[in-house]
Order: C-alpha cells, then structure tokens, then sequence
C-alpha cells in the first residue's frame, strides 16, 4: 500500500511536527505544512466519525484501518510524540543557551515556508488577499495579547485544552503559546509532573473534543475554499513572525515582550547579537524548506484539482 511505503517518511514529519510543538511561539502546523501533510492530516481527523464503527461492522477490520487513515495517523503521532521525548530537553537547552540563532531559523523557517504555501494557488484576487491580511492580523494580535489569569478547575483546564489544541493545528497559532495567554501554562506543567489524574483527564477530554470539532470546520473550508484558506493560513504564518524576532527580551513569564535591533540587544543584555549566526541559520532554514519542498511528496498541491469558493 501507498501509505506503508512512505511511513519513514512520515514518522520524521512528525518528529518535526514534535520538535515545532515543544517551542511556546511555535506551531506543529506550521511543520505539517511545510512538509505538505496539513491536508491529509485534516482530511484524516475530519475523517474520524461514527460512521467508521459501521464500516468496521460491514465490511471488517481491514476496510475500517484504511478507511481512517490510522496507518497515516498512528505513524505520525508516534514520530511526534518520539520527538517530543527526545528533543524536548535539547531544545529547552538550545533557547535557553543560544536563543537568538534557535530564533532567527524558526523565522526563516516560516518565512520561506509562506512563499510555499502561497505560490502554488491558482486564485489571488482581492478575496484571498484580504485572507492573507486577516490571518496576519490575528496572529499579531495574538502575539501582543496580554496574559489572562488561569484557573485551577477542571473546567478551565477542559476550556484551555479545547483552545489550545485548536491553535496547534493551525499554522503560525502555538498552543503553548495560547496556554501561556491563558495563565494555564505552569499549571499545566504543574498537573502534569505531580499527576493530577482528574486536571489531565480534564485537559485531554478538552483537546479530543476540540481537535474533533475543529478539524471538521477546517476540512469543510478547505475543500470549498481552497486558495482562500490557505491564504488565511499563510497570514497566521506571517503574523507569527512577530513572536519569532530573534532579538527580543521576555519577562519570566515569557509573555511580556521587548523587540529590540540587534545593536539595541546587546546593549540592553550586555550579550552577543550574533548577527552573522543569526543570518546564516536563517538561511539554512531557507534552504531546508526548500528541500523539503522539493524532495517531499507534495500532499498539499493537489489544490490543483480543486475549486475555491
């Protein structure tokens, strides 16, 4: 089967998908764009409904695994969830020790990866150009959003799962980030590293349900309004590019943010700008997508084939 062979394939997108996720500012959507699986990742989870249970029940076990994808789906969250273990604490290291090189190749990550994604629409009219400019928007505005005051309930961990799981699957949106927003980042962490059963059970019923509601809107609006979406996606991508300027100054709790030029940083830190580090692991990220583009199958220009509202 097509799928089984390109599994390697799409275990290391979700190592990728991983590594982005792990980054508050950063979105794991953003890597399954770029690596051009966002569609059929949505595709996939719109896919999950109870009719799979009729399938499974008419035609067997077989036709109920290819009918979800699960061979997709399985191998990519185990790529995410292994990257997760093992490069979470490199990357911890990395923006704690070299942020603004980490930085600078997030941003050039994203900012070749919007030329990507925009070039191959076939419609770029007014319509999808104020998507662009709307997906900005909102990105900014997010990335300028003051923290709100989290609570301790279940509730409000069922809420903060529901909005931030959202937000990861949607490119240039972190859900750590929004998790941060909400004042529910450290007690999250908290829950998790004292194991408080019913906050997780609450926080995870949250992501399930979000991700299962959300993906369909996502999957509708993308077979209806191809460009137009995709634009919009784009915009989130660019608008998250403010939260990813490499020479900047967080407070503790990593929400409060100065932008500085590089001069102006070093004078404010008494650190290295490393400008030149910062351009070149720019540029390696430049060239990165472009490979990535090139090399990998691309899922996401089937667009081709369809029409946009």
């Amino acid at each position: 089967m097509r799928l089984i062979m390109i599994r390697p394939g799409i275990f290391f997108r979700g190592m990728a998908m991983g590594a982005a996720d792990v980054v508050p500012g950063v979105s794991g959507g953003t890597l399954a764009l770029i690596t051009g699986i966002y569609e059929e990742l949505i595709d996939t989870l719109g896919g999950i409904t109870p009719r799979l249970i009729g399938v499974w029940r008419r035609e067997g076990f077989a036709a109920f695994w290819q009918q979800a994808n699960l061979t997709f789906l399985i191998t990519l969250l185990a790529g995410i969830f292994t990257s997760i273990a093992l490069l979470a604490r490199l990357i911890t290291w990395l923006l704690a020790t070299h942020p603004v090189p980490v930085w600078a190749f997030f941003s050039g990550l994203i900012l070749a990866s919007i030329f990507m994604v925009l070039s191959p629409l076939r419609k770029r009219g007014l319509v999808q150009g104020m998507a662009f400019a709307l997906g900005t928007l909102i990105a900014v505005l997010i990335a300028f959003a003051p923290a709100m005051s989290g609570g301790a309930g279940a509730l409000v961990f069922f809420l903060s799962g529901m909005l931030a799981i959202c937000a990861m699957i949607l490119p240039g949106i972190s859900g750590s980030f929004i998790l941060l927003l909400l004042g529910m980042y450290q007690p999250v962490l908290e829950a998790v590293k004292e194991v408080q059963v019913p906050l997780l059970l609450a926080f995870l019923s949250g992501c399930a349900i979000g991700l299962l509601s959300f993906v369909h809107i996502l999957k509708w609006t993308l077979h209806h309004y191809h460009d137009t979406v995709m634009a919009l996606l784009a915009g989130f991508m660019a608008g998250s590019l403010v939260k990813l300027w490499p020479w900047r100054v967080a407070d503790a709790a990593g929400l409060q943010d100065q932008w500085f030029t590089p001069a102006g940083y070093a004078a404010s830190t008494g650190q290295s700008a490393q400008t030149l580090l910062a351009l070149s692991t720019a540029v390696m990220a430049v060239v990165l997508v472009w490979l990535l583009h090139r090399l990998a199958p691309v899922h996401n220009s089937a667009m081709a084939n369809r029409k946009d509202g």
